[in-house]
């Protein structure tokens, strides 16, 4: 097993699993779109990483995926960077984070999940604003129901959503075709349309985090 490495930077070697090849379509498609762009791609600006631990760290985060860079970030924008540790025996988002799909539901079954999706959703948008490539699209979802209880939690979710002023719409069979005709509505009690859902791209994301949790002490 590699040695952790102390991520004071991102490391310049290119992971052999990020290849064109074995990363998932959306994320191939979306790194070739921001060619360009303004915005930056972590991928593209990364620091090198250490092997040299420090003798002592108030937080120690294990594991560089997208929930460690994530952490790593808030705590080094409350000021914790320099007592923050986050080791990785890899790279940087080189577990599943790099293959992850990117589908981004802001709207979730309780009122917990949807204010963490939120956040997220906040966060990805500052990266932008902040110069970073997030890949984040605002393409919307379709759900689709075919039992009673499973539109009973559609209209949960619509109270949800009322509360943290996010769109949606409960939708009738005849509805649910009209957003996507590919879908057979013969056998369904209707749907839930969701906007704000999106898709955006792990890698970059976590990479980017990194790189501002890195730049912030971390």
């Amino acid at each position: 097993m590699p040695r952790p490495s102390l991520l004071k930077c991102l490391t310049q070697v290119t992971s052999p699993h990020h290849t064109a090849r074995c990363m998932s379509t959306y994320i191939q498609a979306s790194i070739k779109s921001t060619s360009s762009s303004n915005l930056r791609n972590a991928s593209e600006n990364r620091r090198p990483t250490s092997q040299a631990l420090p003798s002592k760290a108030r937080v120690v985060i294990c594991g560089g995926g997208a929930q460690g860079a994530a952490i790593a970030y808030k705590l080094a924008q409350a000021g914790w960077g320099s007592d923050v540790l986050l080791i990785e025996q890899g790279e940087l988002g080189g577990g599943t984070t790099w293959h992850a799909t990117g589908l981004m539901g802001i709207l979730k079954p309780s009122q917990l999940e949807t204010r963490i999706a939120v956040m997220s959703r906040d966060m990805y948008l500052q990266l932008e604003e902040m110069g970073w490539y997030t890949g984040f699209k605002q393409c919307g979802s379709l759900y689709v129901a075919k039992k009673k209880d499973r539109m009973y939690q559609y209209k949960k979710m619509l109270s949800c959503a009322v509360q943290h002023d996010l769109e949606c719409k409960i939708l009738s069979p005849d509805q649910v075709k009209e957003y996507c005709g590919l879908v057979k509505t013969e056998d369904l009690l209707g749907g839930l349309w969701v906007p704000g859902d999106g898709v955006a791209n792990p890698w970059e994301i976590c990479l980017a985090l990194g790189c501002e949790a890195i730049d912030k002490g971390v």
